[in-house]
């Protein structure tokens, strides 16, 4: 075989092995056990939806979260995340789904890096937004959970330290124009979803 056809053979297999590289930075910058948060969260989320003990009354909620899991992804720049945004979010588990009221919340350049802060509320959430290597798939969030006007706290391995409680991650999609999902720490157990509007 001439060196030419195998340097031709080759392009592919280096193309697939840049993606998974690219892949792999945004997966660097968390925990190991934060990883799994990331992995087929969406079938998790609906494994939880159906569990039997979520009571009847909250039907609503549930069809809510069902329906903004359905949409489909769209692809997001950084330009259409930043700026000003109205946020609810809805946490769910296997005894109940709870809808909270909109909130506010500001998704900002910082150093040429994309930052989430939700502003208002009693929970709170701030952090960076990954983007994908390929510009197509979703973005990841990596932050820090706070409670009213506690100042904001990293994610920990970003500080070198050990993983922590505050420690949040989840993924970031657009569904519509001036509509974004971010869906956040989702274990077999709970996840939770914010819903984003302009």
């Amino acid at each position: 075989m001439n060196v030419l056809l195998r340097c031709l053979l080759a392009l592919p297999f280096a193309a697939v092995a840049s993606a998974a590289a690219a892949a792999d930075a945004r997966l660097d910058q968390l925990w190991p056990e934060h990883q799994a948060r990331l992995h087929d969260a969406q079938r998790r989320v609906e494994k939880i939806n159906a569990s039997p003990e979520i009571p009847a009354g909250d039907a609503d909620p549930k069809a809510v979260v069902e329906e903004l899991l359905a949409e489909p992804h769209r692809p997001l720049t950084a330009a259409e995340l930043t700026g000003d945004w109205k946020v609810r979010s809805l946490q769910g588990a296997r005894y109940g789904i709870f809808p909270y009221p909109w909130f506010k919340a500001r998704i900002e350049e910082r150093d040429g890096r994309v930052f989430f802060q939700k502003l208002t509320g009693s929970q709170r959430r701030s952090g960076w937004l990954l983007p994908p290597g390929d510009g197509k798939g979703d973005w990841y969030f990596i932050g820090g959970a706070t409670v009213n006007e506690d100042p904001q706290v990293p994610y920990s391995k970003a500080t070198g330290g050990s993983a922590r409680d505050s420690d949040t991650v989840g993924l970031a999609w657009g569904i519509a124009e001036g509509r974004v999902l971010m869906l956040l720490d989702v274990s077999d157990e709970s996840y939770e979803v914010y819903q984003l509007k302009r």
